[in-house]
This record gives structure tokens, C-alpha cells and sequence, in this order.
């Protein structure tokens, strides 16, 4: 079954091309986990997670600014080769500097002509949702309703359809199913021994994120059985918790070094689903007032709560205290893209919680996505695990 998962990730833009080609739908990529992917869900389009690779950058350089964050510029530069000429849209948040410009970047790599009226496109191939930094407070969720129902908008107009609160609901079900299958994957995670290794935990994360939600929770189903009937290893491994980095092949290959130096990521705070999602969309209130309050829900680097400071950064440590919650670690590792503002202004306060309140030694990594990197990165975590080993 693990095979299924790993061939959708290391394979994610065959896959989708065929899919496509045999069910004869769209497809539209986001760039963040904020974004709400259950509108495109419902409008019968799948949502796919756009990411990067270790590929060198061929294109980009001549648009995008060295010093912006490589694993957004991995991605404009797939876009800008014709990788992801197979989308049908593309949908941009405002998490960070640079991919809030990425709607500019990407309408010139990758040049659309749509429908218009009066010079406006109805439907546009490039999307833009603003969403808000403090994700708390007066005001805060009828804005992101209100850019919801832009977004809805767009949709509707691009499928020909009225997305009614019928294909909401059925929606919410599909990802509350989800939910529920990856909370119960997790449990897994937590056991010691493992008998779920890191990487085919960020496997099975990652295809969810790539698949349409439907078929991965078939998947799931019959995966959590065969999980259940694993047998237990005899050894246990160095237990540590992975923040920072991108959901794409280059992170993929962060927990193959780690699993390399003889130790498990067994908790992550990275950019997918599990990672910032941790309970089910609400069933008791209107479908679209539901998808807002989950994605305010959400707390990644960006994000504050209506708290002044410092009690943001507490805010932060308790979402990262509840996502490992369980596990047990013996040390935690940030893994950086070079010049991450959102991730490296909240480092050095997170470094010291985990050394003073949990007692936990930490490894900063950053990484401008070139092989090189990989190998310094590999020395860094090998000494890394020796040193906690003793």
C-alpha cells in the first residue's frame, strides 16, 4: 500500500496528468496550506499542492530576486519550464512576502488568456486570497468570508455551477473522513517502537495533498488495517520533531537523511495538512461560515492571534506543543529555507523553549535547495544524533 502513496509523490505530476486525462476534470494548484482547498474541492475541480524540487533553477533568475526563498523560487521556476502547464488555475495567498507576489510572477511565467468582461476575467487562471495575519479577533472572520466568497465566485463561473451549500456539506464530510483517517494514522506515530517510519508518514501526508481526498481515504482505510497487523520492531530509534521546510521532494529527502544517520521524525510542523489542521471542519453551522473558522484555525509563522506580543510566540508554542503532543522526543531539527522570514524570526524563541521548558537540544539547518546543501546537511544531523546517542 505504501508503494501507492510513494508513487503519487515521487511521480505527483504523471499522476495527475493521467488522472486528468481519464476522468476529464481540472485541476488547480495552491501555494499554501491556508488556502481553501474544500471550495475548490466542491466546484468539482482537484485541488493540488503546488511544490518545488532540488532541480537547478533554469528560468527564474530572471524575474525573481536571489534572495527570496528558494523553495518559492523552485517553484515559479517549474512553472516558468512548463511543468505545471497541466493546471487549469492557479490559487495565491499572502502567507509571506514573496508568495504574495507570486500571482504577478506566475501570470508572467506562465501567461493565460482568459474570458472577459469590460476587460475583467470572470474566472481568472491566477487567484488571490488575502488572508489575514491575526487570526483572531473582531472583524477577522467576515473579512476571510468575504474573500471566500470571491474565490466561490471565480469558481462558479469557471465550472459553469452554483456551488450550494448541498456540495459544501458533502465536501466538509469527505475531508472530515480525512481527518479522522489521518488522526488515527497518527496514533501509529506515536507508538515506540515505531512502526511507522518518518518518511512514509511524509508519503502518506504529502499524496494527500496531490490525490483527490476521496480516493486517499479508501487508501487509508485499507492501509490503517495492514498498519494494524505490522508487526513491532525490536529497536527503537532516536525520536525528533521536524519544523520548517516545504512540502516537496527536497523535505522528502531531509527525512531520508535523517532515517540514513539512524534516527525517526516522529512529530513535524511543515506546511501540510496534519501538520496545522488538527481537528474536523464544524458540522453545525453554515458549510462556508465552517471552512473559514477551520482555516482561521490554522497556525503557521505568519499568523497571530489578537494577543499582543509576546503572546503570540506563546500562542505558537502551545499549536507546537499539541502537534507532538504524545511523541516523546529526543531532540527537535529546523530545517529553514535561506531567507524564511516567517520561520526564522520565530527560531530563536522556539530554540529556547524546547531547551528550557522541554529540555530537548535543537539543529538549525537552512538551505538555499542545491545538493550541496543536502550534503552539509547530512554531516550537521549525523554529529546532530551522535551528540544526543552520547
Amino acid at each position: 500500500m505504501r508503494e501507492m502513496f510513494k508513487d503519487w509523490v515521487e511521480n505527483r505530476h504523471e499522476r495527475v496528468r493521467q488522472w486528468k486525462d481519464e476522468h476529464q476534470k481540472k485541476t488547480f494548484g495552491y501555494l499554501c496550506c491556508v488556502a481553501p482547498e474544500e471550495l475548490i474541492y466542491a466546484a468539482d475541480i482537484l485541488p493540488m499542492k503546488l511544490t518545488g524540487s532540488s532541480d537547478p533553477i533554469e528560468v527564474v533568475d530572471k524575474h525573481v530576486v536571489h534572495y527570496a526563498c528558494p523553495y518559492a523560487r523552485s517553484i515559479l521556476d517549474l512553472a516558468g519550464r512548463g511543468v505545471y502547464d497541466y493546471l487549469d488555475g492557479v490559487l495565491v495567498c499572502n502567507t509571506c512576502d514573496i508568495l504574495s507576489r507570486c500571482g504577478y510572477y506566475w501570470r508572467t511565467l506562465v501567461p493565460r488568456e482568459k474570458e472577459t468582461v469590460l476587460g475583467v476575467e470572470m474566472s481568472p487562471y491566477v487567484m488571490f486570497i488575502n488572508h489575514p495575519e491575526k487570526i483572531s479577533g473582531r472583524g477577522v472572520h467576515d473579512y476571510l468570508k468575504g474573500e471566500y466568497r470571491i474565490i466561490k465566485q471565480q469558481l462558479e463561473r469557471e465550472q459553469r455551477m452554483v456551488i450550494d451549500d448541498e456540495r459544501l456539506h458533502k465536501t466538509i464530510a469527505i475531508y472530515n473522513e480525512h481527518y479522522d483517517l489521518m488522526e488515527r494514522f497518527h496514533e501509529f506515530r506515536r507508538k515506540d517502537p515505531l512502526v511507522v517510519s518518518g518518511s512514509e508518514a511524509f508519503e502518506v501526508e504529502f499524496s494527500s495533498l496531490l490525490m483527490p481526498k476521496e480516493e486517499h481515504n479508501r487508501l487509508m482505510a485499507s492501509y490503517l488495517e495492514e498498519l494494524a497487523s505490522r508487526p513491532t520492531p525490536a529497536e527503537k530509534s532516536l525520536r525528533l520533531y521536524l519544523s520548517g521546510g516545504g512540502v516537496d521532494q527536497f523535505t522528502y529527502r531531509i527525512y531520508h537523511l535523517i532515517e540514513e544517520c539512524g534516527a525517526q521524525i516522529v512529530a513535524e510542523d511543515i506546511g501540510a495538512a496534519k501538520s496545522y489542521v488538527h481537528r474536523n471542519i464544524s458540522t453545525d453551522i453554515e458549510p462556508l461560515d465552517a471552512i473559514v473558522d477551520h482555516r482561521l484555525d490554522v497556525h503557521c509563522p505568519h499568523t497571530m492571534s489578537a494577543e499582543y506580543y509576546p503572546h503570540k510566540n506563546d500562542e505558537r508554542w502551545e499549536f507546537i506543543l499539541e502537534s507532538m503532543a504524545g511523541t516523546h522526543i529526543d531532540g527537535a531539527i529546523f530545517f529553514v529555507p535561506l531567507y524564511c522570514e516567517c520561520r526564522n524570526t520565530e527560531y530563536p524563541r522556539l530554540k529556547d523553549n524546547f531547551q528550557e521548558r522541554l529540555g530537548v537540544p535543537s539543529l538549525y539547518l537552512d538551505s538555499d535547495y542545491s545538493h550541496g546543501s543536502l550534503n552539509q546537511a547530512a554531516a550537521q544531523i549525523e554529529a546532530f544524533v551522535e551528540m544526543i546517542q552520547g
